[in-house]
């Protein structure tokens, strides 16, 4: 079996006594699919165990196909799980912590260039990822967290000719304009190659390899600004069209499911018509909104998607009577930013063709996400009274590094601490940072707190060992839970910073 990409490890589920990961590869087509060997090491040695292919997708010569592993976790310590092709030189492996452990987890976001012209910004491009690897070498990590953009697929308006040809015709026209065959064909040939393409880069299979993931897609793994156009334009067949066969590519190669078969990831909440996931690791849950299935300019999540979201929550036992202590809500685009709400209503004075306009709107402070927003808000204030439990804010997008923090007296004795939900964003591993210029404008948009409600504000907090508050290099995450106590250290590393990491400390909610 020739393999031209992967492994790529996704975690499936979490239990208390085992995690199902699965392993995902694309190979020559062949009725003689290889299986793999599985071997996990901990306290107990276990037998080698061979595991089957399921078989999700095809394109041309070429097929994608599913490995379901089941990892007992040990009792004692981490294990780590060996795996490789029968007779094949090569083989691969990752470790899971101890049961009941605390995962060590890295999150990225941004894998690649929304343009040509990005590239040329960028003498290494995949030189963080290397780093991540470095890191992981030293104290292996658990869970790869990769909160969006995990492509690019912008450049589908050229490579597409029968796409390019619709572009170039009057607004009217692409209105009416249906998805034709050719633009089916051409569009799915794009975005398959576009996975394999991308992903089989020796510095990111090293770590998709090597690292259980847990992905949620954002704009430009459909195309940049995808649920932030008019309506008009955003509902029109070949628009509609091209998101169907994204999807399709997300659901195979990021949830690793059978789009064909109706299969939902494990994980997956029930409700709506999106891929939230939501995990609990221990001490930690993992919430990974999907905030693009379901997007318009009045909506980022339904009402059924966000009634899942939260009766998965309300489900929780309190955190020291078995629940979790620790809510990671990954989201891509960050929930707390610079006011670029008031920097929507102003470009609307602006003469000219605004580029930046469904960017703009994609965000949370956009006025028609203010509600919703100001919703998730309360409602994750509300979970940390309840349950006991610190929410932290983990997004992407911006392309800078930032930290801002969500802070409400509105509950408890005076005199008492405040909650705070802590926001850290980084943005991207990949793509190159916004000019100085904009760096300047988010700055200054930035400057007094946000009032999101009474007794509610929002504040873009000076970079850990920095003096501004926007970090303009490109950056990834690690969170890395301390062992003694329910802190997590928050660690970002920032390209050319050499010194180490910038760090934010997280404690657990005041009792």
């Amino acid at each position: 079996m020739r393999v031209v990409m992967g492994p790529v490890l996704s975690l499936r589920r979490a239990e208390a006594d085992r995690w199902l990961v699965s392993a995902l590869v694309v190979a020559a087509r062949t009725p003689a699919v290889h299986p793999l060997e599985v071997r996990c090491r901990n306290s107990h040695v276990e037998d080698v165990v061979e595991v089957r292919a399921k078989e999700l997708w095809v394109h041309g010569g070429e097929a994608v196909y599913r490995y379901d592993l089941t990892v007992p976790l040990d009792a004692k310590r981490a294990s780590v799980v060996e795996y490789r092709f029968p007779g094949d030189a090569k083989s691969w492996s990752f470790c899971v912590p101890a049961a009941g452990g605390k995962p060590k987890m890295a999150f990225v976001s941004c894998n690649g260039f929304s343009s040509a012209s990005e590239i040329k910004k960028v003498e290494d491009k995949n030189r963080l990822w290397r780093r991540l690897a470095a890191l992981h070498a030293e104290s292996p990590y658990h869970v790869l967290i990769m909160g969006g953009d995990q492509v690019y697929a912008d450049q589908l308006w050229e490579e597409c000719s029968a796409i390019k040809r619709w572009v170039e015709t009057s607004l009217e026209k692409r209105r009416r304009r249906g998805f034709t065959r050719e633009m089916a064909t051409q569009v799915r040939r794009f975005y398959f190659n576009l996975y394999r393409d991308r992903w089989r880069q020796p510095e990111v299979e090293s770590m998709m390899s090597s690292v259980p993931t847990v992905m949620m897609w954002d704009d430009h793994d459909i195309f940049d600004g995808w649920g932030s156009y008019d309506p008009e334009i955003q509902t029109c067949d070949v628009y509609q069209g091209i998101f169907d066969v994204a999807r399709e590519h997300f659901a195979v190669f990021q949830q690793q499911i059978d789009p064909r078969a109706g299969e939902d990831h494990p994980s997956r909440l029930p409700g709506g018509n999106g891929f939230t996931l939501a995990f609990e690791l221990g001490d930690y849950a993992v919430l990974a909104l999907d905030a693009r299935s379901e997007r318009s300019q009045k909506r980022v999540l339904s009402r059924e998607t966000w009634e899942s979201v939260w009766s998965w929550t309300e489900s929780m036992p309190v955190a020291g009577e078995g629940g979790p202590r620790h809510l990671l809500l990954v989201v891509g685009v960050p929930v707390l930013h610079a006011d670029f709400g008031a920097l929507e209503r102003v470009m609307g004075w602006l003469p000219g063709d605004q580029a930046l306009e469904d960017d703009v709107r994609d965000h949370w402070q956009s006025p028609g996400h203010r509600t919703e927003r100001l919703r998730l808000v309360h409602r994750l204030l509300d979970l940390m009274r309840t349950k006991k439990i610190r929410a932290t804010i983990v997004s992407g997008d911006v392309h800078v590094a930032c930290l801002g923090a969500i802070e409400s007296e509105r509950s408890g004795a005076r005199g008492q601490r405040s909650s705070v939900i802590n926001q850290l964003t980084a943005s991207g591993i990949v793509h190159p940072p916004p000019p100085k210029l904009l760096g300047y404008l988010l700055e200054r948009l930035s400057e007094e707190p946000e009032p999101i409600d009474r007794g509610i504000a929002g504040t873009m907090l000076a970079f850990p060992a920095r003096r501004r508050k926007f970090v303009l290099e490109r950056n990834f995450l690690s969170l890395e839970p301390d062992e003694r106590d329910d802190r997590l250290w928050a660690n970002w590393w920032v390209e050319g910073d050499e010194d180490g990491p910038a760090t934010k400390v997280i404690g657990p909610v005041p009792s």
